[in-house]
């Protein structure tokens, strides 16, 4: 699995309200550029979750024409905790 990650400025120390302004600010870059996410996870600022690379490299080409910054991953914290509990 292949995560495709907006990456926006850091949240460390920071307080709710500023980490909100930050939240609006990449809200409001993504939607200038067409792209509305539904609901957008905050978290990790997930764009994108694909199986295939390929695929993902488009994903990626194209929020980085934009100006995004983009990060990938390949696992979420958090990620083993669902397979244990599925399983």
């Amino acid at each position: 699995m292949y995560y495709v990650l907006i990456r926006g400025p850091s949240y460390k120390g920071l307080d709710f309200e500023a980490r909100e302004d930050i939240r609006n600010g990449l809200r409001q870059s993504l939607e200038a550029h067409g792209l509305r996410y539904v609901p957008y996870n905050w978290v990790w600022d997930e764009a994108g979750k694909y199986e295939d690379k390929e695929d993902a490299s488009l994903l990626i080409k194209a929020l980085e024409s934009m100006g995004f910054e983009i990060c990938i991953r390949t696992s979420l914290p958090g990620d083993e905790y669902q397979e244990r509990s599925e399983g």
